[in-house]
């Protein structure tokens, strides 16, 4: 099973079914805790939300009920629409796919599975604001975990996804900053004044701290790990390194201080993405091998920024 995941098919058709899962678990975040409690989503999916209810606003229509879950899949698949061209033209054609099947799997379960069906709606019904607390963490919760995962095996979940990597590989910026400010103007518009309810405004901010700290801890995307690999198999480890994911080690004679046994010292700065690339292959040739991962805020220099795919 390993081998085959280590071929090109292997490793699409497993990226293809984590595209899958995260998608449905994030889209499921949506539907079944933020929906009931009229709270908005992060992203692309948040802006289709607000779109919608403007419009239903305006029109004086009930936006919890009737056929709203198939207009709010339509609306979220043509907003995510400019976002699929600028990943195809900007990022890779790989990237591209995964994020055109995120978008996919979003408007399906957005029509399986509406508000309505929620099995916790009910706690939004009852008009409790602790009620309403909780289907914001979950929601936060459960969103961070869907991104967390996506991002941390190389895939995406549309949206915003696409245009911080672009915006990552061809500025070596991170829009996180930007994102949030975007986040909190669709919570402040939306909640406060479509909605005329600042604890709309004020859950939405919450779930938005959580969906960060979870994605945080499953994973950081778009920054830089520094890998200190202390080994007896330095040539075998850089040389794949170098030929598999194009980066260079600094390697250094090390001694350790219990045995006095001489070893090698490999230092290597990696997108945070492929940590786990490269502690594979310092496990196939030596796992025994110590090794320390550390953040890395800030590469000056020759490294060579690549997309996800």
């Amino acid at each position: 099973m390993k081998k085959f995941l280590e071929t090109k098919t292997g490793d699409m058709i497993f990226r293809i079914s984590v595209v899958i899962i995260a998608n449905i678990l994030l889209q499921l975040s949506t539907m079944w805790f933020l929906e009931p409690a009229h709270l908005y989503a992060g992203g692309a999916t948040g802006l289709a939300q607000l779109i919608l209810r403007v419009i239903y606003v305006i029109n004086g229509l009930d936006y919890g009920g009737g056929n709203y879950n198939y207009f709010l899949a339509l609306t979220v698949f043509i907003v995510n629409i400019p976002f699929l061209i600028i990943g195809w033209k900007y990022v890779s054609y790989k990237f591209a796919l995964f994020s055109f099947i995120a978008v996919a799997i979003q408007v399906i379960v957005s029509i399986l599975a509406p508000a309505s069906s929620s099995p916790f709606a009910e706690y939004a019904d009852n008009g409790s604001t602790t009620n309403v607390l909780a289907l914001a963490l979950m929601g936060g919760l459960l969103s961070g975990l869907a991104a967390g995962f996506a991002l941390k095996f190389g895939t995406s979940t549309g949206g915003i996804d696409i245009i911080a990597q672009a915006v990552a590989l061809h500025k070596g910026l991170s829009i996180g900053v930007f994102t949030l400010i975007a986040n909190i103007l669709i919570a402040i518009i939306g909640g406060g004044i479509v909605q005329g309810s600042w604890t709309i405004t004020m859950y939405t901010c919450i779930r938005m701290i959580i969906n960060s700290l979870v994605t945080d801890k499953v994973h950081t995307a778009y920054t830089y790990s520094a890998l200190n690999i202390f080994t007896s198999h330095d040539d075998e480890i850089s040389n794949t390194i170098m030929n598999q994911l194009n980066r260079g080690c600094t390697v250094m004679n090390v001694m350790g201080e219990y045995t006095h046994e001489q070893h090698k010292e490999l230092y290597c700065v990696v997108s945070t993405y492929e940590v786990e690339k490269v502690v594979s292959i310092i496990k196939q040739y030596d796992p025994k091998a110590f090794v320390t991962i550390s953040p890395v805020k800030r590469v000056v220099g020759n490294f060579i920024k690549k997309t996800i795919v």
